[in-house]
């Protein structure tokens, strides 16, 4: 059953992006038309057009979250639209984490030892995500924290959800739990 809040956030983010090309075929219409009582039925409609294809469109991104997510054992909630994404892996996996970002083409800029920085490129372009693991020596658990800076979750569709990709894929290279 899909989380009712992150459709409804979807959906209002894809409706609002949808907004000034409803303004400008209203004022186009408008504007051939006057404002005579046709062309406010010809216009009425086109919101609710809109706001449909609003819907269709976070329908999409809920469909395609729900397929990175698959067999990762992360939830897919309202919390993935959020900037920052925290996940521990087991004592097992945490020296199969320090490989991924070893070798893994998706991982730049890996810096440090006992507490790795990195940029992670969670789809084909140039936009990535930072991130850092900590290790902890004690328990042998691996803590990542992927933040998506302000240029990532002003977009919209599943870009804006870049943070929570990044970690689902990671979780997918190092191997579910």
């Amino acid at each position: 059953m899909p989380d009712g809040r992150l459709v409804l956030r979807l959906w209002l983010s894809e409706f609002v992006s949808f907004v000034p090309l409803m303004v400008t075929m209203v004022l186009v219409q408008v504007a051939d038309d006057g404002f005579a009582r046709p062309a406010f039925g010809e216009v009425a409609p086109v919101p609710v057009v809109w706001a449909v294809l609003g819907l269709l469109a976070a329908l999409y991104v809920y469909g395609a979250l729900t397929r990175r997510a698959r067999g990762t054992g992360i939830p897919v909630t309202v919390e993935a639209l959020a900037q920052t994404q925290e996940h521990t892996f087991p004592a097992g996996r945490a020296a199969r984490l320090r490989a991924v970002l070893d070798s893994s083409e998706r991982a730049f800029a890996v810096v440090g030892r006992e507490r790795l920085e990195f940029r992670w490129r969670p789809f084909r372009g140039r936009r990535s995500v930072a991130g850092s693991v900590t290790f902890d020596a004690s328990s042998g658990e691996a803590r990542v924290r992927i933040r998506a800076g302000e240029g990532l979750t002003g977009l919209q569709g599943v870009l804006r959800a870049s943070a929570f990709v990044a970690l689902c894929q990671m979780v997918r290279m190092v191997g579910a739990e």
